[in-house]
């Protein structure tokens, strides 16, 4: 993977339709035959080979700060001299990483997979009491962090009765220079790389474990399915970059020597960044793309540069679909499905396909393989709804000290993704339900059972259940429905500050009714299908 241009060393570029032929087993030989993917190698490294090839070419740009390639790679080697001689991270050693957007993130995640150390991201949104799980969960040897988290962090501490070492990206000194990147040494391409942690069915975070093989298969995978322009792309980081997407989006930007611009999303920013930074691509949930399109500003400003939005983690309706296109006249939009666990991929729908196929997913990426299967994981006939799993080298190893729970997800070689659709008779894959009982709030995914168990926390709550309440702007909001206990009362207000206090302010309930009695089933399970009746007769 030396030598020759962008297209030559990532022929997944120049294909600009969807390779339905390349089966995971394909796509495995090709990574190790064609680029060099096994034995000892590194995410870092891949990125190390772009820079190689264009060190003088911009890697990152942050609030004005332009980073070359050259430039990009001593900072990580000093990074990761950092970690393994001055903090004594050694491979296989988890740190936790709570930095925002921002060239720092980059530049300390991809030194921690250089180490062969792996990478526990952490949202900045959460609380106390969800970071000291993931603490006492992940033992991180060491906490990497910007000093406006040091209250959060200290808490969480305290709650976990954990006290690793810290580094402050913003308030300690930098690393001394110490020269160009040299290349892994003793990091097999399967060994652990990264811990990204998302909510159980039963409310309990769990960690998903990544290799360097299923990341590097991803950033791969991902630039045909995406649609990228080219090498010499600019490409938006405006959503979170502690998320899975970062390997959907921004860091395979890296891998392929493009120009990665990265921010924060905020309405009006975002929108003058897309316009006078001559923005190629950039990925936003359908609730951000929703609120560009109607904010006056983009009366005044040109989005014609556009080549490529990708978006996902919600629907977006007909009508709502061709204002954007509207306002991007030249981009193509690329609507996608995947979870933490398929190192966020598992089915694409094209540009070409985005209006004759709405509502659909679309297809399954190349290089991975779907099935639409029956309780007995029996693939079933196109029309007929069932769970979806998928089998490709992209897909996660388990869950971190979870073994039974990997061993169900990961039963039969498949990954069982928990949700539920069917396949038309094209093949395009549609989602009809949420076997795992998810609401996504503006791309944000909230599991129903994180939600009650925190209302439970509550002494006057007997019986309670959390639904997802369709919202124009978000997709879908958090409703929550409380039976109180004989005696006892609570407001709405109450409740609400309390699921504040407790879990990321995104996941408190905007709708909170409460009932006199709960529709049950014969096992004693609230039938919640009752309640999204009660919203869609108005009677709540």
């Amino acid at each position: 993977m030396t030598g020759g241009d962008g297209a030559a060393r990532f022929p997944l570029l120049q294909a600009r339709s969807r390779r339905y032929d390349v089966t995971p087993d394909d796509f495995v030989a090709e990574m190790r035959d064609r680029y060099g993917i096994n034995g000892d190698l590194t995410f870092t490294d891949l990125v190390a080979r772009a820079a190689a090839h264009a060190p003088d070419r911009t890697a990152m740009e942050f609030q004005g700060r332009k980073t070359s390639y050259g430039a990009m790679m001593r900072r990580i080697q000093a990074t990761r001299a950092l970690l393994t001689d001055q903090c004594g991270v050694r491979p296989g050693d988890r740190v936790e990483l709570l930095v925002d957007n921002s060239d720092h993130y980059a530049v300390w995640y991809l030194a921690i997979l250089g180490a062969g150390a792996v990478a526990v991201p952490i949202n900045p949104k959460l609380v106390p009491r969800e970071l000291a799980f993931m603490v006492q969960d992940s033992a991180p040897v060491l906490f990497v962090q910007e000093s406006r988290f040091d209250d959060l962090i200290d808490a969480a501490l305290v709650l976990a009765e954990r006290s690793p070492p810290r580094f402050v990206v913003d308030r300690d000194p930098p690393p001394p220079d110490a020269g160009d990147w040299q290349p892994s040494s003793g990091i097999d391409v399967h060994d652990h790389a990264a811990i990204y942690y998302t909510s159980g069915t039963t409310g309990t975070p769990k960690g998903v474990i990544h290799t360097h093989h299923s990341l590097i298969a991803g950033a791969l995978m991902m630039p045909e399915a995406w649609e990228y322009p080219g090498t010499d792309m600019r490409f938006l980081a405006c959503t979170p970059m502690f998320h899975i997407a970062s390997h959907v989006f921004f860091l395979v930007t890296l891998t392929l020597g493009a120009t990665l611009v990265i921010d924060s999303y905020q309405t009006e920013q975002t929108m003058r960044v897309i316009a006078e930074e001559r923005i190629d691509a950039f990925f936003a949930v359908p609730s951000q793309l929703l609120m560009m399109e109607q904010h006056p500003l983009k009366q005044e400003l040109d989005f014609s540069h556009v080549r490529m939005i990708g978006f996902g983690a919600a629907p977006m309706a007909m009508d709502r679909l061709q204002a954007v296109q509207d306002m991007y006249p030249n981009a193509g939009l690329v609507h996608c499905m995947g979870q933490t666990e398929s190192t966020g991929m598992l089915v694409a729908l094209s540009s070409a396909e985005a209006f004759r196929k709405i509502g659909s997913v679309g297809v399954a990426i190349p290089g991975s393989e779907l099935r639409v299967v029956d309780e007995l994981d029996r693939e079933v006939p196109h029309g007929t709804v069932g769970e979806l799993v998928s089998r490709g080298p992209q897909n996660m190893v388990g869950y971190l000290n979870r073994p039974e729970a990997t061993e169900e997800t990961l039963r039969g070689g498949w990954l069982h993704t928990g949700d539920l659709g069917y396949r038309d008779p094209d093949g395009y894959l549609f989602l009809v339900d949420r076997a795992k009982d998810m609401i996504i709030r503006g791309g944000e995914n909230i599991y129903s059972t994180e939600v009650e168990d925190v209302l439970y926390m509550l002494p006057e709550v007997s019986l309670c259940a959390v639904i997802g309440v369709p919202d124009r702007l978000f997709g879908e909001e958090v409703g929550a429905f409380i039976l109180c206990r004989p005696g006892a009362s609570l407001t709405v207000e109450a409740v609400q500050e309390h699921c504040r206090a407790n879990m990321a302010g995104y996941k408190t309930p905007r709708l909170v009714r409460f009932v006199t009695e709960f529709a049950m089933t014969a096992t004693g399970k609230i039938q919640k299908g009752e309640l999204r009746k009660l919203l869609d007769d108005g009677t709540v």
